[in-house]
């Protein structure tokens, strides 16, 4: 069964050449009385709305999902126009939905002009879609200024997308850059989930955690359910009818700080946590909810891919989850131990700061950075693994581009914290990294990394995952900030999600041991760019998303639309806007 499953969806997406296909009429799929635009049909026949995704200079990709009548196959209509009067129709094509991709729709229309906006409408079961508008890349050589957005973690549950609201009253973008954390797996985590009756989630299978009662998708019906829900968003589906999406994923579309298929929900207080069917599953609703231009296949899925955007941009993405090593320091291990076959002159883990087993304190979170980075050395893992770190360096160090954008789903820039000098007990007086699941602990790859990108000019990362607004310059060697930086990274709060110091807030209050450090985090963002001076911008208390503007060969702009509170349902209208700029050949971040 699963064969043939995987077989369909591999011929998910219809390729519809526009020019091709002769027009179809309303008759095959409405009464006599023509379709229904009542927003309450659209609702109901289109509850995740519309969208596109991954442009280039003549295609694009159209989704939508329908929710059937009765059971079988529904036949959709799908119009592609110049105009959204759609009095110019360049395409039109009856195009059939079915339940193995949970009538889900993915069409890549090819033949289009470059730079071009188009526009788009699905009919079905006697009911029109709303109108979706979407937008072509420019031709690799033609001299245009992109203007783009990039946002991450869009966590549904208790809180809002205010910042959708924000984005769209801005002047268009080209396209959203989504840099993963589109969906959470979990469904009232009390570590950082809101309690908000209007802002649930019910898992119809679920895995029980041992917090409170939440649960965690496991199966695929689990997965489709967190992302019709998701998309049930009326700013986000109003964000996907504006301009086209270029989706990664991070961990939450599969499992919190997750490695291949292997999830970290017990840090093996149950055993090694490898779950096959359940990436298979979280693939498979990725698949068939984003409208992403790769090979449809669950079990060899590849979204590391590259999109050229005009003479000046060449977006480069990553994939920082399916090839990944463990962390180093095992969640499951003995305080005492080190890496298997590691001489005595390797830190133990203890002295790394791991005091107890199965905990993602002091394993993935919160180490101590002189033994960590000693024992990293010795097992020097791999975040990309080898074919796609080669794929991606060529890309990078080969573009033609002005500016090659690292679409980077974990943080670069090293983020540790000297708690050493404070009136705290001993035990915590120490440097720290924040947080090993990013770049952090990957530093031997890290370092290999940018240097192999030291000669590469203009290299911008943009990231996400963390939920804080960050701008930074990016050193091969983090500690010695007397050397030039090798890029730029800036980094983007949530769209919704809990901020990293609200995290480490929460932590603090909800655990004893932690007490004495509760003084510390309203202090957070000074520690972290006294300690890691590479930090330009740190406000790490914000949600929202970051909009770029691009100035041909002359610079890059950034600026953060910050949201000050996403967990009332009514949005006040305020925005806190804060720019930098990046001039073309300097690696420096600029306060505007």
């Amino acid at each position: 069964m699963r064969s043939d499953r995987r077989s369909f969806l591999q011929g998910l997406v219809v390729t519809v050449a526009v020019g091709h296909l002769a027009a179809c009429g309303d008759d095959e799929t409405t009464g006599e009385g023509g379709p229904s635009t009542d927003p309450v049909d659209q609702a109901r026949v289109y509850p995740q709305g519309l969208a596109s995704g991954d442009p280039s200079a003549e295609s694009v990709i159209l989704w939508t999902r329908v929710e059937p009548d009765a059971d079988g196959p529904v036949d959709v209509l799908l119009e592609v126009a110049e105009d959204d009067a759609f009095a110019t129709i360049i395409s039109s094509e009856t195009i059939s939905v079915s339940a193995e991709a949970d009538h889900t729709l993915h069409a890549k229309i090819t033949g289009l002009a470059p730079y071009t906006t188009y526009y788009f409408r699905f009919t079905a079961q006697d009911v029109r879609s709303i109108t979706g508008r979407t937008k072509t890349a420019p031709a690799a050589d033609a001299d245009v200024n992109p203007r783009f957005a990039f946002a991450s973690c869009q966590d549904y549950i208790g809180r809002y997308y205010h910042a959708y609201k924000a984005l769209a009253a801005e002047a268009p973008v080209d396209f959203v850059l989504f840099l993963g954390d589109y969906i959470y797996e979990t469904d009232g985590d009390p570590d950082f989930q809101l309690d908000d009756p209007n802002r649930t989630v019910v898992l119809p299978d679920g895995l029980d955690l041992e917090d409170g009662g939440a649960k965690a998708a496991l199966t695929l019906a689990d997965y489709r359910t967190l992302y019709k829900q998701y998309r049930s968003d009326p700013d986000l589906q109003a964000m996907h009818a504006l301009a086209p999406f270029i989706c990664i994923w991070d961990d939450h579309e599969f499992a919190n700080d997750c490695w291949q298929d292997h999830a970290t929900d017990f840090n093996e207080l149950k055993g090694d946590e490898k779950s096959t069917d359940r990436r298979l599953a979280a693939n498979q609703a990725w698949i068939e909810y984003q409208p992403a231009d790769v090979a449809a296949d669950p079990a060899g899925l590849q979204i590391y891919r590259s999109i050229r955007y005009g003479q000046h941009v060449e977006l480069v993405l990553t994939d920082q989850r399916s090839y990944r090593d463990d962390h180093v320091i095992p969640e499951g291990a003995a305080s005492d131990a080190r890496p298997p076959g590691a001489p005595d002159t390797v830190p133990t883990y203890e002295e790394a700061g791991k005091v107890f087993a199965n905990s993602e304190v002091f394993t993935r979170n919160f180490v101590k950075k002189p033994a960590f980075d000693l024992i990293e050395a010795y097992v020097a893992p791999t975040l990309l693994g080898d074919a796609q770190k080669a794929w991606f360096l060529d890309k990078m160090t080969t573009s033609t581009a002005t500016w090659k954008i690292w679409g980077n789903e974990t943080q670069l820039v090293q983020m540790a914290i000297d708690l050493s000098t404070f009136d705290i007990p001993d035990a915590f007086k120490a440097v720290y990294y924040f947080t090993v699941d990013q770049w952090d602990g990957f530093r031997t790859e890290r370092a290999e990394v940018l240097t192999a990108l030291a000669s590469t000019q203009n290299v911008v990362a943009l990231t996400g995952d963390i939920h804080a607004f960050y701008a930074a310059e990016v050193r091969i060697d983090p500690d010695d900030m007397g050397t030039e930086p090798v890029l730029v990274e800036y980094i983007t709060a949530g769209i919704s999600s809990s901020p990293v110091q609200e995290i480490a807030q929460t932590v603090v209050d909800g655990n004893a041991a932690f007490a004495a450090l509760a003084d510390l985090v309203p202090q957070f963002d000074t520690i972290l760019q006294e300690t890691s001076p590479a930090y330009r911008y740190a406000k790490s208390f914000s949600h929202g998303v970051a909009v770029v503007d691009v100035d041909g060969a002359n610079e890059l702009r950034v600026t953060f639309l910050n949201i000050p509170d996403v967990t009332k349902k009514d949005w006040d209208g305020v925005v806190e806007r804060t720019s930098f700029r990046t001039v073309a050949g300097s690696n420096r971040v600029e306060a505007l």
